[in-house]
């Protein structure tokens, strides 16, 4: 079956757990990978999500990124500069969050600014970070049309998602995101 082929963000954390091993959480980051390699899919990163990536991957992530940089799947982005004052207004101005919260999501602005230079979906493992976010979509639009997919968690069930074309769907964006209490 064709479908269009998607870019995705992975974060770090992610490229990081996905290994050799047959730990749960390493496969499922591995499967996951895999099979946006074996559908066509592109990764976006852009130069401090890269930094990332070689700071915190696995021999396994380096391969893979290795492979799609030979197959022209890797894309080199930057978020528009409009976006990026957009989130800092968000942030700095809502009451929302704690100040330490906000000094997280600020660490991972990165992922937010691959994802609206791209097609907005992202993969991460950081689950604080999906509820922070979630929290603030409801202040800012442009964070909650971002989709959200952790690998590692088995109702995300994003192999399935990643092999039926990566499509946005409504519940995996963060606006719609209700984390489990």
């Amino acid at each position: 079956m064709n479908h269009m082929q998607r870019t995705l963000v992975i974060d770090a954390s992610v490229a990081r757990s996905a290994g050799g091993t047959e730990n749960p959480i390493s496969k499922a980051c591995r499967d996951f990978m895999e099979e946006i390699l074996h559908v066509g899919h592109y990764v976006a990163l852009n130069q401090a999500l890269l930094k990332e990536w070689q700071k915190h991957r696995s021999n396994y992530s380096l391969q893979w990124l290795s492979y799609m940089q030979r197959r022209g799947k890797v894309r080199l982005v930057r978020c528009p500069e409009t976006r990026n004052r957009i989130l800092t207004n968000c942030v700095n101005g809502t009451d929302a969050i704690t100040s330490n919260q906000k000094d997280a999501v600020r660490k991972d602005f990165l992922l937010l600014h691959c994802a609206w230079a791209s097609d907005e979906l992202v993969s991460s493992m950081d689950e604080k970070m999906r509820k922070l976010l979630s929290i603030l979509a409801l202040e800012c639009a442009e964070i909650g049309s971002v989709t959200w997919v952790n690998p590692a968690r088995a109702e995300d069930k994003a192999v399935g998602w990643v092999k039926a074309g990566a499509r946005t769907e409504e519940d995996r964006k963060l606006r719609s995101w209700n984390a489990p209490t």
